[in-house]
């Protein structure tokens, strides 16, 4: 039919497994020209993993892409950004060392080379000048350090090089690829930079990744609602509202018996074994909060709400400001070694990437469990005692259901669901008294899931107080006494979750945007 414009890009049942595990499947997504689209949902919905498969970074296990109506299939992002694809990522791709022409033209310098063989800078420095001048970038000098310009100046540069890259390739309309573009940045940045893709816009088309609903009511054209890796809902025009994008992301039923909410312990007068108070400092402000023993207190929130920070300075995991105490048993933890000091008390930490903070992958399954407890497997000598050190770890293997080869076996050839069961199992063999989790199922497949809230069940029934941050509003439902919702570093929100009167998710997601 006449007068309806053309997609630019279009994907048709996309799919992407990661080790078996379906992160996002069935997605159709379209981009016509001149307009913001935006990908809304939950933490964990599939928005940047469809992301990266529109900009060649992840390769679709099923479904079909095109791009100007030919078949669209990059293998890598350098043939994306060829199609005239670009992506401004959450932690940016820029080189704060280089000049901002060099950022912008990195790996094309063979495109400059003279005639003896020498890289032209001068050339690489007029195009990249006239490019961001007619973008209104004219006060970034494209000869200074990318290092140099603020966050959200960096983010323009990454936007200015999709235009300059469009140009090289002879694209006549690129796709902007934002993911949580203002995530890190404060409200007049963010006004600078919405302003500055709408009037981009009439260029390029732009597809959007924010954990502000507002943002995406303020900005886009169309929005696609993702949950659990599904492509749920669309919204143009008057149909867009914060309501109605909020109600399309948590509709789901939850399942009471996969959480074994009937387990749920009642905590009337049980003493408290964790005191926060008045936590502040880069990206949380006054964070106060107990935990009984016994008790599963979840905190939950959008990406950046500082509930990741929270779990860290509880347990001393990185450096965090003097801001604030954290009594253990009632005793007041130092500001300095509050890590060592934490442990001392009988606090363990499960961080949310395992691979690299979690377990020593090229180590033993047995020698990750015994790390946190090596004085219960060595000899008088100081010497770790391999045959007490295998007998502990086949307790705690048959106790988790590792699947392993054995004790001997390394821990980079288990499966994530397995790796986390070992993180745990570390702790478990110290016989903890709080445990922190991050995430504790993040990648893990659901019968690995269901095996872990079964084993913090079991810690509860013995007394431990479990601190669980999580992206998973089932989860932080299912398996919490209480929840705290924070938003911006603060907390929002406070409720109980009695087994036989949870909250909805609906409730809890009011209190996050």
């Amino acid at each position: 039919m006449s007068g309806v414009p053309t997609p630019i890009y279009t994907m048709r049942n996309g799919s992407k497994r990661f080790n078996g595990i379906c992160v996002v499947e069935g997605i159709d997504l379209d981009v016509f020209p001149n307009e913001i689209v935006g990908i809304a949902g939950e933490n964990g919905a599939g928005k940047s993993t469809t992301l990266k498969m529109i900009a060649g970074i992840h390769t679709p296990n099923a479904g079909s892409m095109r791009r100007f109506g030919k078949s669209f299939k990059p293998t890598s992002y350098t043939e994306a950004v060829e199609a005239g694809i670009s992506m401004v990522f959450q932690e940016q791709a820029l080189i704060p060392s280089l000049a901002v022409y060099e950022n912008i033209f990195l790996s094309l310098e063979a495109n400059f080379v003279n005639r003896i063989g020498i890289v032209d800078r001068r050339a690489m420095i007029a195009v990249s000048e006239r490019h961001l001048k007619d973008l209104g970038l004219d006060y970034i000098d494209p000869r200074r350090r990318t290092g140099d310009y603020a966050f959200h100046d960096r983010q323009m540069i990454e936007i200015a090089k999709a235009f300059v890259l469009a140009e090289h390739f002879h694209i006549d309309h690129p796709i902007i690829l934002l993911d949580e573009p203002t995530a890190a940045i404060g409200e007049r940045q963010i006004k600078i930079l919405f302003e500055s893709i709408r009037r981009y816009r009439r260029r390029a088309s732009f597809v959007l990744i924010t954990h502000r609903l507002a943002e995406y009511v303020e900005l886009c054209d169309r929005i696609y609602v993702f949950k659990d890796g599904r492509n749920v809902g669309e919204f143009a025009g008057e149909q867009i509202s914060e309501q109605s994008l909020h109600r399309a992301m948590v509709g789901r039923t939850r399942d009471d018996e996969y959480f074994m909410e009937k387990r749920q312990l009642k905590l009337e007068g049980a003493p408290i074994a964790v005191s926060v108070k008045g936590l502040s400092g880069h990206n949380v402000q006054n964070v106060s909060f107990e935990v009984r023993k016994g008790e599963i207190l979840g905190i939950g929130g959008l990406v950046g709400c500082g509930k990741e920070a929270v779990a860290k300075a509880v347990v001393g995991f990185e450096p965090f400001p003097p801001n604030g105490t954290i009594e253990v048993g009632g005793e007041a933890l130092p500001l300095r070694g509050r890590g060592k000091a934490a442990m001392a008390r009988g606090m363990g930490f499960v961080p949310k990437e395992r691979k690299t903070e979690g377990i020593v992958p090229y180590m033993s399954v047995q020698a990750n469990m015994s790390l946190a407890s090596l004085p219960l497997v060595s000899r008088l000598s100081g010497f770790i005692s391999r045959s007490r050190e295998r007998l502990l770890a086949e307790k705690y293997i048959n106790r988790l259901r590792v699947r392993c080869k054995g004790p001997a076996q390394l821990c980079q050839f288990l499966s994530g669901g397995n790796q986390q069961k070992v993180v745990i199992a570390k702790w478990l063999a110290r016989k903890v008294q709080v445990l922190v989790l991050d995430n504790p199922t993040r990648g893990v497949d659901v019968g690995a899931k269901q095996e872990i809230y079964g084993v913090l069940r079991d810690l509860a029934e013995e007394g431990v107080a479990i601190l669980l941050v999580t992206d998973d509003l089932p989860e932080l439902i299912g398996m919490s006494n209480r929840i705290l919702v924070m938003r911006e570093g603060e907390i929002q929100f406070l409720c109980n979750a009695p087994a036989d009167n949870k909250p909805t998710e609906q409730e809890l997601v009011q209190h996050m945007v």
